[in-house]
């Protein structure tokens, strides 16, 4: 049974959750997708993804069914234990997790949290648009850990894990950081769907990632075009467009606002400041200096030099 009552002095709830582990008496709920855990120590975002260091404990964090809103875009976490362990519960399964190892949780579902034991961890934050997934493909990733010190997961392991060892550094180099871990998430997600290649559904999102995992590391490349990543990756024109229809948006569009959001990342970075607004937008495959503040402006409402200038003033 969950008993719910409300901290005037928080806006966390109080909560004791029956069957909880010994020491988790008090959790934190999680009302939004994109929540920070309690107790982040550092936080860095790159474009769509967020990777914060978070240490504390012991800990919960419980995500009601009844705070999950169906029309707002969910979040999927990868944490990487560095200290302790964690407990999730979610989609029917249950596993626990140390380090080096990984899981993944969707928030666009409940789940349960548990940190028993004071812990640091790591967690990378992803859209569910940012990866080409939906809810439905999501489960078949949450609480099914890597192990860490094999493949991909290994990787992608080691470089979560250099977030706390080499903060100051990767402060200074965010971006590229931040381009790693998305295209490793990628890459680790298409790996465990490759395991469900008998379902159709499963081998066409395994592509998706690879896909847009090539995409993002070729961005600056002012020929990248639907046409020439469908005949990097032996399928049609007309297969591609399907495919990334099913999300609801089109290749050309989906490789436009990747565009997009490196450059809002990039002009946002004090570090980058130096760098003519014209040759940010070359930096991400965008030429042409109207050409670029008319396709930023019609995305997010303001120009390129605007946006910067907000930021820097903000």
């Amino acid at each position: 049974m969950l008993v719910l009552s409300q901290s005037r002095s928080h806006s966390t709830e109080s909560v004791s959750v029956g069957g909880a582990p010994d020491g988790c008496g008090t959790v934190q709920i999680v009302r939004s997708h994109d929540e920070e855990l309690r107790d982040t120590t550092r936080c860095r975002r790159f474009g769509e993804i967020s990777v914060r260091l978070v240490a504390g404990g012991p800990a919960e964090l419980v995500r009601p069914a009844r705070l999950i809103d169906p029309g707002c875009p969910g979040v999927l976490r990868v944490i990487r234990p560095l200290a302790g362990e964690a407990l999730l519960w979610q989609d029917g399964r249950h596993a626990t997790v140390r380090s080096p190892e990984l899981i993944c949780l969707d928030s666009s579902r409940p789940f349960k949290l548990v940190m028993p034991q004071p812990f640091r961890l790591v967690e990378a934050v992803v859209t569910h648009r940012s990866m080409g997934l939906t809810p439905a493909d999501a489960a078949r990733l949450t609480a099914r850990p890597w192990c860490g010190e094999q493949g991909i997961a290994a990787f992608t392991s080691t470089l979560l894990g250099g977030f706390q060892r080499h903060g100051d550094e990767i402060e200074t180099a965010f971006d590229l950081f931040g381009g790693s871990i998305v295209g490793l998430a990628a890459a680790l997600f298409a790996e465990r769907m490759r395991s469900a290649v008998a379902e159709p559904d499963a081998a066409r999102q395994s592509l998706m990632l690879h896909i847009q995992a090539y995409v993002r590391e070729r961005l600056a490349d002012p020929e990248l075009t639907p046409s020439l990543v469908a005949k990097r990756y032996n399928v049609s024109l007309r297969y591609l467009q399907k495919m990334f229809r099913e999300h609801g948006t089109s290749p050309a569009r989906w490789i436009r606002d990747e565009r997009l959001a490196r450059c809002r990342c990039e002009l946002s970075d004090p570090r980058l400041e130096h760098l003519p607004v014209a040759l940010i937008g070359e930096r991400a495959g965008l030429y042409g200096a109207s050409h670029f503040s008319r396709l930023f402006r019609d995305r997010y409402g303001v120009t390129p030099r605007e946006f910067r200038r907000e930021k820097a003033t903000g």
